[in-house]
């Protein structure tokens, strides 16, 4: 937290936002000389050092207030403090511009909050910026509106019972009876009017019933990310949606990787030997992998946050490992599968070069092609913690089950006139057991390895305390 109140204050609001969960100690000027860690209530004292503010952290959450800074600058401990500190109180804008400047140095990843001009500097130094507009919540906004249409719909429907009396008493007499009338009750009419009264009154206050105008400040100038409200949720938002996002990336690029590599296989090596693909046959695995990617980034982010993470880059050891040991696995598959198909073929030479002939080693390089498509996908699909989960996300699952359908439809020779149409020979009946057995041990292989994986290399928290001793090694060399 860093607010420009009062320590004391600053340290019981961070205590009933759970932002300070230990004992508290900030960090005093003492009135003879020097600086000194005392609890709120004056009870706890202990002395200030620099080089112990780290192990005094570990039991203690530390506040110091802008007037500290200037001895924090003086002595150069910025780096030792700072980072180890959760709230910051009576706070200058450029001395909350140092702060985000040196959790940046010790390698921190920093997100500020804001709503005024004193918060530019900062928001410029965090690596996100949310600036908070001062205007009323959506969520108030419309039940006030709501409550309003209520009360007006009811003072519609609410009719004026008939009065017997004369119309002089509906209307209030003149000064010479005010205090009469002020003591009587007042009538159905006179009620109804004064809640039309009211509610001018507010339509009026409200800006002639129209919405409320945001005005954007400096701070939304400063920004990436601008809220609506003066409220710290969109953080959440930003956090999962960019999490999300993330998620989404690596196992784009892990799927294309792997249907690279196996496509590229197919076109090098097996073309000398006269496989190929007939049109229809591309043009199907085209659609089923155009609906695949395009369902795989319908996942939505899930509404609680996970304390695990995700991997924050491609090139790392995760990524590298996954797709050499799926790849390994579907070039094993597509080999023997070939190799099989082989065996029934008779012996002859294939220019790779003519035209495309069906034969039984075209139809079972591509029932095999296929096959591993699909299982990528499956298999390198990120849901829980981060996004929804394949059976969450129904475009996907059906476009899942509507190709396994077809892929069994088409090797089973179910329907003889479709594998005709798609060009594809009749396997044998030994050959049939064998690939779709084949196809599920790849398919399992696959996944217990990508599973594996996930556990042995989780997504870490960045090391900073490492980078925080080598910035301050650095800083004592410049001195030197």
């Amino acid at each position: 937290m860093i607010t420009g109140d009062q320590s004391l204050t600053a340290c019981h609001v961070a205590s009933q936002v759970n932002i300070c969960s230990k004992p508290v100690l900030i960090l005093t000027r003492m009135k003879t000389s020097g600086f000194e860690w005392v609890s709120p209530d004056e009870t706890d004292r202990a002395p200030y050092r620099a080089e112990e503010v780290k192990e005094l952290s570990e039991s203690h959450d530390l506040c110091i207030s802008g007037d500290c800074f200037e001895m924090l600058q003086r002595t150069e401990a910025v780096l030792q403090v700072i980072p180890h500190v959760k709230v910051f109180a009576r706070v200058a804008p450029e001395q909350k511009e140092l702060v985000l400047t040196t959790f940046k140095t010790v390698g921190r990843v920093t997100l500020m909050c804001g709503d005024g001009t004193n918060d530019v500097g900062a928001l410029k130094q965090a690596h996100v910026g949310i600036a908070l507009l001062n205007a009323e919540p959506a969520q108030k906004a419309d039940s006030k509106s709501q409550s309003s249409k209520l009360d007006s719909k009811s003072g519609k429907l609410k009719k004026p019972k008939p009065a017997n009396e004369s119309s002089s008493q509906l209307v209030p007499p003149a000064s010479s009876s005010t205090k009469a009338s002020s003591s009587r009750p007042l009538t159905a009419a006179e009620k109804q009017r004064e809640k039309l009264q009211k509610m001018l009154d507010e339509m009026k206050e409200e800006g002639d019933g129209r919405a409320p105008v945001v005005q954007l400040g400096d701070a939304s100038m400063a920004s990436p990310f601008t809220a609506k409200h003066a409220s710290v949720a969109p953080t959440l938002d930003i956090i999962r949606q960019g999490r999300s996002t993330l998620v989404t990336t690596l196992q784009m690029f892990k799927i294309l990787g792997l249907n690279c590599l196996a496509t590229a296989y197919v076109l090098s090596v097996m073309y000398l030997d006269g496989v190929k693909l007939g049109d229809v046959q591309a043009t199907i695995s085209g659609v089923f992998t155009a609906a695949f990617f395009l369902f795989i980034s319908h996942a939505r982010p899930l509404q609680a946050l996970s304390a695990e993470r995700p991997h924050p880059n491609i090139f790392c050891a995760y990524v590298f490992l996954s797709i050499l040991g799926q790849f390994a696995m579907h070039l094993f598959f597509l080999m023997s599968a070939v190799n099989e198909a082989a065996k029934y073929m008779p012996e002859e030479c294939i220019e790779p070069d003519s035209e495309f002939h069906p034969n039984l080693v075209n139809t079972v390089s591509y029932m095999v092609n296929m096959m591993i498509q699909v299982a990528t996908f499956a298999v390198n699909y990120m849901g829980h913690p981060f996004n929804q989960s394949i059976s969450e996300n129904k475009p996907f699952k059906y476009a899942l089950y509507a190709a396994v359908a077809f892929f069994t439809v088409i090797t089973s020779d179910m329907f003889r006139d479709l594998n005709d149409y798609m060009k594809l020979e009749p396997l044998p009946e030994g050959m049939r057991g064998k690939l779709m057995l084949w196809a599920m041990l790849m398919f399992c292989g696959c996944y217990g390895w990508e599973r594996f994986l996930r556990w042995q290399f989780p997504g870490k928290m960045p090391a900073w305390e490492k980078r925080q001793k080598q910035a301050v090694a650095n800083q004592d060399k410049k001195q030197a």
